[in-house]
């Protein structure tokens, strides 16, 4: 990820965080993190994309919904 990608992230993670409770720096990890998967998950299915989203936290089911893809169909990449 480039600065500019970064930036758009924070700018999105901001507003998602004030709408959670709790400790701020909390909520700012949890909405920064939820804005990465995000991004990743609006790139194209590929081998790399899979790896990151997995070493990010996403789960398999999470990235199966989203690109309609079965896990033996994942695991052929």
């Amino acid at each position: 990820m480039n600065y500019k990608q970064t930036h758009d992230l924070m700018r999105k993670a901001v507003p998602f965080a004030r709408r959670l409770e709790g400790d701020w720096g909390i909520r700012m990890k949890i909405a920064l993190k939820e804005m990465v998967i995000l991004h990743y998950l609006s790139l194209p299915l590929t081998s790399r994309t899979v790896e990151l989203l997995l070493a990010k936290g996403c789960s398999m089911r999470r990235i199966c919904k989203h690109y309609g893809v079965t896990r033996h169909q994942l695991n052929t990449l």
